[in-house]
């Protein structure tokens, strides 16, 4: 019983990391691959040792785990996708299971327990430099070689960021700001193959590897798939293609990792320890020292939900103080839908885009987003906003126009500018991320002391912020004199929502 309540406490914080990050949704196969791995060894399992005490310093260590979890449990429930502290939290835990099964088996049981526990971290987020110093410049690279190939067959192609530039449209340019998202699942095919055949250290690390380059090697054929299926059929083919080619991407990687695995499997196996044939019940030494952190984090638990519980309540109470109203009888006005990509890397509860042109046929594009509740906002507008995706899609920043305070009918918003540049056309951009909770811009911890950051998310913990609501509004504007005449193009699309409930009106005006 103790495990179990062990294992679901590992298990609460990480499905929350696993329902909002794109890039983990193979992390709901670790426990079902764990507890094969521990299925197939249950034989293996060492016996078991009679321990008539574990002394004071074993229990100061039990108390130090389950308190240090504990704080980070209260952490992780506003920022349930912080690496640091999902991966310390992990760790603690996992200590927790590793000593209980050091006082039930010794050395043997702490081996026999942690082989299935380095599926770990393929199942946790990774550091976000990673994705800003690694994988986005490797995504540019892959858009590089495709467009040279595209142009070695004949057909005109222009990289630009992650996206390549065909005569007709653009090809990844819903991505721009995604991930890879195979190169994690094949980090953790390779982790579950090197344990599951035992491999040796060494190989272990190759298989990595091989897990690693398959995954780009994968990407790297969906997007060729994608962009043939452009140049044969246009935007409606590359659609239908999407998520078959995504597909495609992840089966070949996993397959190759697998099929390295499988020819390494002939390396020397770790020495088997056979159980007796019979084995004494554990000792109550082990199942206290487990069940006394796991009594505790589970109060925690229950308490921290009721604490969250009735903030959200206090907190959702008021409405959002302004909206986004498109206008639909413009000339040229279009909805841009949004697309699978969109709502997988956003995670919106609200997404409107459109574009249209005013009276003087000059050309408009917006699009407003909101989150209502939990805590996508907390870090998705900061990754996906025109400062991120328009540089990773081709556009040169000519540059910053700083930040301008727009008259609106629910007063004076500031709103970052820009001139933005992209196949020599020039356009303005404007945006802002608002924090409907305090009337204020939503704005990520500056600090770079590490006390004052921690300090600021311990304030969150303390007023019950489970919930971080946002709203934000992008409106780009071409053509000449388009910054002198940014802040009316954005004034205009404004409106003060009157309604007592969350729910905003319509965005289009009628």
């Amino acid at each position: 019983m103790e495990v179990g309540l062990l294992g679901a406490l590992v298990l609460v914080p990480l499905s929350a990391a696993w329902s909002q990050a794109r890039d983990l949704g193979h992390g709901w196969a670790v426990p079902v691959l764990a507890a094969y791995l521990w299925w197939e060894r249950w034989d293996e399992r060492p016996a078991n040792v009679e321990r008539l005490r574990a002394g004071a310093p074993a229990w100061t260590a039990a108390l130090f785990l389950a308190l240090s979890a504990g704080f980070l449990r209260l952490l992780l429930t506003p920022f349930p996708l912080w690496p640091l502290a999902l991966t310390l939290y992990v760790a603690l835990l996992a200590a927790i299971a590793l000593g209980g099964a050091w006082l039930a088996a010794g050395r043997a049981g702490v081996r026999w327990l942690a082989g299935p526990l380095i599926l770990l971290p393929g199942a946790l987020p990774w550091p976000s430099f990673l994705e800003a110093n690694v994988i986005a410049p490797l995504r540019a690279a892959l858009a590089s070689v495709a467009a040279e190939i595209c142009q070695l067959c004949g057909v005109p192609a222009l990289a630009m960021g992650t996206s390549v530039r065909l005569a007709n449209l653009w090809v990844g340019v819903d991505e721009t700001c995604g991930g890879m998202r195979s190169l994690q699942a094949s980090v953790t095919a390779a982790l579950f193959f090197g344990e599951w055949f035992r491999l040796s250290w060494s190989r272990r690390l190759a298989l990595v590897a091989v897990g690693a380059a398959a995954a780009v090697g994968g990407n790297f054929i969906r997007i060729m798939l994608l962009t043939w299926r452009a140049t044969v059929g246009g935007e409606a083919a590359v659609a239908a293609a999407h998520d078959a080619a995504g597909w495609i991407a992840l089966g070949s990687s996993l397959a190759l990792t697998g099929f390295a695995a499988r020819r390494w499997r002939n390396a020397p196996r770790s020495p088997v320890h056979l159980a007796p044939a019979v084995r004494p019940s554990p000792s109550r030494t082990a199942l206290v020292w487990v069940a006394v952190p796991v009594v505790l984090l589970v109060a925690v638990e229950l308490a921290g939900r009721e604490w969250y519980r009735r903030g959200s309540a206090r907190h959702l109470a008021g409405p959002f103080g302004w909206t986004a109203r498109f206008p639909e009888k413009a000339p040229g006005f279009r909805q841009v839908p949004k697309t699978k990509s969109t709502d997988e890397m956003l995670a919106p509860d609200r997404f409107t885009a459109a574009e249209w042109r005013d009276a003087g046929q000059r050309r408009h594009a917006a699009y407003y987003i909101e989150w209502h509740s939990g805590q996508a906002a907390r870090f998705l507008p900061f990754l996906h906003n025109p400062t991120v995706c328009l540089p990773m899609s081709g556009c040169e920043l000519v540059r910053a126009g700083g930040v301008r305070l727009v008259r609106t009918p629910a007063g004076e918003l500031p709103f970052q500018t820009y001139l933005f540049r992209r196949t020599g056309e020039e356009f303005a951009v404007g945006f802002l991320i608002w924090d409907p909770l305090r009337g204020r811009v939503l704005e990520q911890p500056r600090t770079t002391r590490w006390s004052e950051w921690l300090a600021e998310r311990v304030a969150h913990v303390a007023e019950a912020r489970a919930d971080q609501p946002a709203q934000m509004l992008t409106v780009a504007l071409w053509g000449e004199g388009a910054e002198k005449e940014l802040d009316q193009a954005i004034a205009s699309l404004i409106d003060v929502v009157r309604s007592s409930n969350r729910e905003p009106p319509d965005l289009y005006r009628r």
